[in-house]
């Protein structure tokens, strides 16, 4: 069972993380609706990272390699799983907006808290995936004869899950690639929609924010 956890597939984590944040949902807490499904959501993405990072943690250079050319999220899945991460962070940003103007002591704080987890557990989530995309994206194109995969990584070691989480955080948080290149037009046009959807949470994220904060003073 160990074994297995540790090689899930991204179809099996997210079922897995789906199946976690459902029953955490539906247990009777002592919460409004809202606040039980964002309890759910936090750890629905929980599972989901623990279970990746897990993986990358595991796999070496050469394990990920056989692993990327075996297996790929279809771009449907990716796109999916980006709605669902930014929908979910819009409705923590909502509930904290409409519900802890309302609210006193520690209900305001257990809410902001929550909303907070849910905020940081959606942006790692959504460039963990992209992590996880460019380096199947780069071994199948090294398979299908591109010399480079499309990205330049420093140094002569080939590169493993740790690095492509590198550089789909390093876009994340910069919005730009810093010391790996993009080399095919096909990365640096992942690289662009990922660029494009991580400005849009960063911003969306800031600009709701503010709101909070003000409304909660």
């Amino acid at each position: 069972m160990r074994k297995n956890l540790s090689t899930t597939t991204g179809p099996q984590r997210l079922l897995y993380a789906g199946v976690a944040g459902t029953i955490v949902a539906a247990i009777p807490w002592p919460l409004d609706a809202m606040a039980r499904g964002l309890a759910g959501w936090c750890t629905s993405a929980a599972v989901f990272l623990l279970l990746t990072w897990w993986l990358a943690d595991t796999f070496d250079a050469q394990r990920t390699r056989a692993r990327a050319q075996s297996l790929d999220q279809p771009n449907v899945v990716i796109l999916v799983s980006m709605l669902v991460v930014i929908a979910a962070s819009v409705v923590a940003i909502a509930m904290l907006l409409q519900q802890v103007k309302l609210m006193s002591g520690p209900a305001r704080a257990g809410h902001i808290a929550l909303g907070l987890v849910a905020l940081v557990g959606s942006w790692l989530m959504m460039h963990t995936i992209y992590a996880f995309h460019y380096a199947h994206r780069y071994y199948i194109d090294q398979r299908d004869g591109s010399p480079d995969g499309g990205l330049d990584f420093p140094g002569k070691e080939e590169p493993d899950y740790f690095d492509f989480l590198y550089y789909a955080y390093v876009v994340g948080m910069t919005t730009q690639v810093s010391d790996v290149q993009a080399t095919s037009r096909e990365m640096r046009r992942l690289t662009l929609v990922h660029s494009v959807l991580a400005f849009a949470f960063n911003m969306l994220v800031l600009a709701l924010s503010v709101n909070v904060v003000a409304g909660a003073m």
